[in-house]
């Protein structure tokens, strides 16, 4: 869910990524929801061909995602018509950022041809495996043929571990009669629910994308299934020799059914588009922040533990923010620990009491799934509770910023207000230990929306000497806010970049032309001058700087928007 920084950040993404043009029509959507063709072009003031081009490109790197809605007819005759809208995908832009962890977390784990395969498709959005394999043979500069086989079996690496996924539909049917009908259906219940930070637009168009996107996913089962070539369907050796010995029809049939799976597999190769799996990434990573979490404040053992019990049952997760893992025995989590190399030489005592410390009432990293006949360790079943690991990373988050921001007492304060609820200003000051500066502390955490006051009226006046006047800190409406401020944060990191760029647009073009000619083999002898070189220096010691600190950035974004 978008906030208003968040839709800054997205314009400026694609502004980098595509342009300017792109850029318009992806801000005609994020900030007035689903949109028809004419709605668009005529918003953005574009012509009608660099709208279809904008769309296109958006549509290829799943930015925008097309779905149709049919309309009644003018009258009761009339024929019903049907309308296109299209949507942009605010999630799917942001994941632009994280590019570069996507390759790394494939290259861990499946090698470098798998980076370059995936790398592919970061750059060009969908691609065919025909396409995936011409690629990769003119990259390495080889035959078709010899890379074929290679790029295949890295290829059902990648779909087997659901890091690939065959692409959605391209115009599903939502079933609503008019998209804005929708949207005053659901800001009635939204706007009851809006904070500060987040208007009831924000809340409305989450929920139409979410709509349009399951409508547009394919069957879990048609989602990860390889082509008929890569599947083994093909006709085996012994169905050959039986067919020697049969009958002339009986052969006509089985040549029919071969010639069949070849066409469908050419068509697979040829037609069937594939794309990143987005969710898988994210999936990792969120389980990576837990495992790092239990390492930080309990100790490695646990950590390992709880790294096992997530492998173990990663292919059963269904969302990427599910709250429990599939229960595990006691038997199971050995094994699992035992598999895995910082855990196969750990003593059982050790794995038993790390599981015992996840499962205590005052951690709850494990929850008891269930019990069986057995000993009272041994019988249990035991889930990992994500969602709880997840929420003390936030709140730890959360007080760390408030901490920062306005100091230790406001931070006592608002950790006071999380847990206690409403209080007056006089209780807050008794319980803060900060009496002489409550009130000042109280006003500065509410200019910035981290806690609210409510007032209760002992008399229909409102006088303010008679009123009781409640803070509180509304957890939720904080979360909100702290995102916003980090897109805010986000967005500021890559206009300075953009800035730093085309500060130096001059000497980085006369860097790239001498590039061209050291690529071409030229022989005119030309180099930078002494100015010029610390000018190259400078600017690549400050994108590299302000690169790292937007992936820092974006560690906090994920922790806080997509798990």
């Amino acid at each position: 869910m978008a906030t208003a920084f968040g839709r800054t950040l997205c314009c400026n993404l694609i502004q980098t990524h595509f342009g300017d043009v792109v850029e318009r029509v992806v801000e005609c959507l994020i900030n007035r929801g689903p949109l028809a063709f004419g709605d668009i072009s005529r918003y953005s003031e574009l012509g009608s061909e660099a709208v279809k081009s904008s769309i296109l490109v958006l549509i290829q790197h799943s930015c925008v995602q097309a779905f149709k809605v049919e309309h009644e007819g003018a009258s009761a005759t009339a024929p019903r018509r049907v309308v296109t809208y299209y949507v942009a995908i605010s999630d799917n832009i942001f994941h632009r950022m994280r590019f570069p962890k996507f390759l790394v977390a494939v290259r861990e784990d499946f090698g470098e041809e798998a980076e370059s395969l995936v790398e592919g498709l970061l750059e060009h959005g969908r691609l065919t495996l025909e396409q995936i394999i011409q690629r990769t043979a003119a990259k390495a500069a080889k035959a078709e043929g010899e890379v074929a086989n290679e790029v295949k079996e890295t290829f059902t690496k990648l779909v087997t571990a659901r890091f690939i996924e065959r692409c959605p539909s391209p115009e599903p049917w939502l079933n609503q009669k008019d998209p804005r009908e929708l949207l005053s259906k659901v800001a009635r219940g939204a706007s009851k629910v809006r904070g500060p930070v987040l208007s009831a637009e924000d809340i409305v168009q989450s929920e139409v994308v979410q709509r349009v996107i399951k409508a547009a996913a394919p069957l879990e089962t048609q989602r990860f299934q390889l082509p008929v070539s890569m599947a083994g369907l093909g006709v085996s050796d012994s169905d050959s020799q039986m067919a020697e010995g049969s009958q002339a029809s009986e052969k006509r049939k089985l040549e029919a059914l071969e010639m069949d799976m070849k066409t469908a597999a050419a068509v697979d190769e040829k037609e069937v588009l594939w794309r990143v799996n987005f969710e898988e990434f994210l999936r990792k990573m969120r389980h990576q922040t837990c495992v790092d979490t239990v390492k930080t404040e309990l100790d490695i053992g646990a950590s390992v533990v709880l790294s096992a019990m997530l492998q173990a049952t990663r292919k059963d997760e269904t969302s990427v923010r599910q709250h429990h893992s599939v229960p595990l025995s006691m038997d199971g989590i050995t094994q699992a620990v035992w598999s895995t190399p910082d855990g196969q030489h750990m003593p059982l005592e050790r794995i038993r009491s790390s599981v015992q410390q996840l499962a205590s009432d005052k951690i709850g990293y494990i929850s008891r799934a269930g019990e069986r006949a057995g000993p009272a360790l041994g019988g249990n079943s035991y889930s990992v509770n994500m969602h709880n690991i997840i929420e003390a990373r936030q709140k730890s988050e959360v007080e760390g910023i408030v901490l920062q921001r306005f100091g230790r007492e406001c931070c006592r304060i608002f950790r006071l207000l999380v847990r206690k609820g409403q209080l007056e200003q006089k209780q807050i000051g008794e319980q803060a230990m900060a009496p002489k500066t409550v009130k000042a502390l109280l006003y500065c955490l509410l200019k910035e929306q981290y806690v609210q006051v409510q007032e209760i009226a002992r008399t229909s006046e409102h006088v303010a000497r008679q009123s009781i006047f409640l803070w509180k800190a509304d957890y939720q409406v904080v979360l909100h806010r702290v995102l916003d401020d980090l897109y805010h944060a986000a967005t500021n990191l890559c206009l300075r970049h953009a800035h730093e760029i085309r500060k130096e647009q001059e000497v980085l073009e006369l860097v790239d032309q001498l590039d061209a000619r050291k690529d071409a083999g030229s022989d005119a002898h030309v180099t930078l001058t002494s100015d010029q070189q610390e000018q190259v220096k400078r600017i690549s010691r400050i994108t590299k700087i302000l690169d790292v600190s937007l992936l820092k950035l974006d560690d906090t974004i994920l922790l806080f928007h997509d798990f």
